[in-house]
């Protein structure tokens, strides 16, 4: 409907695009999603130029489909591009900026460049911590993330306490019985039995 009132190149048709593009993410049929996404990508920047806000969001959606695609150098520059961006209208200490941090993170992970990783990881941390305090669900995902890495690294004595931070403030913002939680009491038994701690 949008593409016949709009035609192609306005915001709203390439918001249909976009949601397409979750929406057949979410049902995991990456191919159709992320070629939905790019059609979204491709109208903002027309629409906005590279250094819109929107186009930001589109680079990082992009991206996530084309990791869950395998595609991890593609999503790595996707990842970068929204990087860039946020960095340039927001700076550094915003939510949208650490995001792109911990997508780049997670990416360089994935390509086993695990230093590059951290370092990332531990950026979007920081700024998670200054804006949102130590006892913050956001914060807890990126001591979760920051401690996943530590483990490739062998680096297990700090990846434990990166879980166990993780793990006491998901109880704290989430009672024991979430899944997250969970998540956090495995990785930290994970870790343990890493460092032989099997009791």
């Amino acid at each position: 409907i949008r593409n016949k009132l709009f035609g192609e190149e306005h915001p709203e048709t390439s918001v249909s695009h976009d949601a397409v593009g979750v929406a057949q993410h979410s049902l995991c049929t990456y191919t159709s999603a992320l070629e939905s996404k790019k059609r979204a990508l491709g109208i903002r920047i027309i629409l906005f130029s590279e250094k819109h806000p929107k186009t930001a969001d589109s680079y990082h959606s992009v991206g996530v489909t084309q990791h869950s695609l395998g595609n991890y150098s593609a999503a790595f520059e996707s990842h970068k591009r929204a990087l860039d961006i946020r960095i340039k209208l927001f700076g550094e200490e915003h939510p949208e900026t650490a995001v792109s941090h911990d997508a780049i993170g997670i990416t360089q992970h994935s390509l086993c460049n695990y230093t590059s990783a951290l370092e990332s990881k531990k950026r979007a941390l920081w700024i998670r911590i200054k804006l949102f305090g130590k006892e913050h669900p956001k914060t807890a995902d990126s001591h979760y993330s920051v401690g996943f890495t530590q483990h490739s690294l062998s680096d297990y004595s700090n990846a434990l306490e990166s879980h166990k931070r993780a793990l006491d403030i998901r109880i704290k913002s989430f009672v024991e019985e979430h899944p997250e939680t969970a998540d956090s009491y495995h990785a930290v038994g994970v870790t343990q039995h890493s460092l032989c701690n099997y009791t």
